[in-house]
């Protein structure tokens, strides 16, 4: 192929990431997390909640989204369908009219990147449930998690949709810098087809494994039609349906081209494989941290060379031995040499720009298991440069003939990177400190406090306290106060907004700033001019 129209395949198929990757796609923030509900995890009301309403840090699938709800024998209490709230990181269901006693929400969504995350917690109806809540949960909450070998599993189609991907693009790329004659060679159209079958079979096996696994399911839910549906209409769904769709499209390129190099061949093949790109951008970390669309762009460039770059090494390694033999296929090997410098700076600084943006800085690389996973992934992609210097030495020194060793153990580093790659997709980027809710049973001059602070986490914080006034009786108290300090931080005593929200039962609220363990204060009145003191230790992670 004329050096001229590869420079312009190849501006354009940059140009055509960074243009797709600033298209415009919902805005939201990174792995969900829950924020607050209501009823607050531990709270003890004094009449039903109408509705279960879940507020999450991100952007929810509401189709996959699933909230139960179990009364203190565990036996189901049937909710209205989730819905989605004020906005898309909200959603409730609607609660039937429910006794007094205590109660279990299990909860499983899939946030907007296509991860799925779970949690439960508990609250009271009335006063005396006499239910353990932790037990209760335990009890429950195994509904909620899916099949070990499903998520197992998506790791593996994961890996081979990069690998797919990456010997399609990057091969058709080879081919096009060779010419005509070279797509007749039976191992060079062999590996064409084996990484189109990786693409649309690993396409395929994500979409049923999303949904098996959304669904808190088996392997046998992913042949389940009622959840395709579901699948589809969400955003990582319907950009694994285009995947599908992709993939077809690539057949008459892979069959008519291979047989003759054809005038489209210049427009089609970085146009599919620019759209193949953005169907792993687009659904990947980068979509969904504020302001996107450059981000989705830089991730668009980076896994566009990355794939130029390894599917070139699969396609000169197992694309058969006449690619680093034939003397006059060495232009194809130099070309793709300065293809290479360019690439490898581009994949660096993209990928680093990356880092920076999602892990929050670059204190926490070590702290998660995503920082590690990338690391690891950086020494491998050092040691591939650090080979890809000495073939480059080689073929400027001895010719192609002697860089088939060196190229072999580049695609095999290649298929490590890859596979560390399609791990970090599953591995949320930032430092995730779960929070933690607190609760005690407080007993001090015949009264007993029932503590409960929640979330349990930095910043904002609800408190519940249930007085019990000495001798059972459901009297009135005659008031109660409380504060909160953290000694390790010389941090003085913060006081808590407290309102009657039932008999006895008080609702207030406080901001921690810092991490670490609480003093938490109580100074009770069972009854005018009688204090009580109540002290305790709060642990904020």
């Amino acid at each position: 192929m004329n050096p001229r129209v590869v420079k312009r395949v190849l501006g354009a198929f940059v140009a055509a990431l960074v243009g797709v990757g600033l298209l415009a796609v919902p805005r939201a923030l990174a792995h969900a997390g829950l924020e607050s509900s209501t009823p607050s995890p531990s709270a003890v009301l004094a009449a039903p909640p109408p509705f279960v309403v879940l507020d999450f840090d991100e952007d929810l699938e509401t189709p996959l989204t699933s909230i139960q709800l179990y009364d203190q024998n565990g036996v189901t209490v049937v909710l209205g369908s989730p819905a989605v709230g004020a906005d898309g990181s909200i959603v409730q269901a609607s609660v039937p009219n429910i006794a007094d006693g205590t109660y279990a929400v299990v909860w499983r969504v899939t946030s907007a990147d296509g991860h799925v995350v779970d949690g439960a917690f508990s609250f009271q109806v009335g006063v005396g449930g006499g239910v353990d809540s932790t037990d209760l949960i335990d009890r429950v909450s195994g509904g909620a998690h899916s099949d070990s070998a499903v998520v197992r599993a998506l790791g593996v189609a994961r890996f081979a949709s990069f690998a797919g991907a990456a010997v399609v693009i990057g091969g058709l790329f080879i081919v096009m810098l060779a010419g005509a004659h070279v797509v007749h060679q039976w191992a060079t159209r062999r590996l064409l087809w084996f990484g189109w079958a990786l693409l649309a079979l690993a396409a395929l096996a994500n979409f049923s494994l999303l949904g098996a696994n959304a669904k808190a399911g088996s392997f046998s839910d992913m042949f389940d039609t009622s959840v395709w549906g579901d699948v589809a209409g969400t955003r990582t769904g319907g950009l694994l349906v285009a995947r599908m769709v992709i993939a077809v499209l690539f057949i008459p390129v892979l069959s008519l081209g291979a047989s003759r190099q054809r005038n489209w061949w210049p427009t089609a093949v970085p146009l599919l494989g620019m759209l193949t790109v953005f169907t792993f951008s687009g659904s990947g970390h980068p979509s969904v941290i504020s302001g996107p669309a450059p981000w989705i762009a830089v991730d668009a460039i980076h896994f566009g060379f990355v794939a130029l770059w390894l599917g070139g090494l699969a396609m000169m390694a197992f694309g058969g031995n006449a690619w680093l033999r034939d003397d006059q296929r060495v232009h194809v090997a130099r070309s793709f040499s300065r293809l290479a410098t360019v690439a490898i700076p581009l994949i660096i600084a993209t990928g680093v720009l990356q880092t920076w943006k999602l892990a929050g800085g670059w204190s926490n690389l070590t702290e998660t298991t995503w920082g590690r996973v990338l690391l690891a992934k950086g020494a491998v992609v050092v040691l591939l440069i650090s080979l890809g210097g000495a073939a480059r030495w080689l073929l400027a020194n001895e010719g192609p003939a002697n860089l088939r060793r060196m190229v072999v153990s580049e695609a095999v580093c290649a298929i490590a990177v890859l596979g560390l790659a399609a791990g970090l997709v599953a591995q949320p980027p930032a430092l995730t400190v779960r929070a933690k809710v607190f609760t005690s049973a407080l007993t001090e001059g015949g009264v007993i406090v029932d503590v409960s602070l929640t979330p349990g986490h930095v910043g904002a914080n609800e408190v519940h306290f249930v007085v019990t006034p000495p001798g059972g009786n459901l009297a009135p108290i005659a008031g109660i106060t409380a504060r909160m300090s953290l000694p390790s931080r010389n941090i003085p005593a913060l006081p808590v907004t407290i309102e009657l929200s039932g008999s006895n039962h008080f609702t207030g609220n406080v901001a921690l700033p810092f991490a670490g363990d609480w003093s938490l204060e109580i100074v009770v009145e069972p009854v005018a001019n009688q204090t009580v003191l109540f002290a305790t230790t709060v642990p904020i992670p």
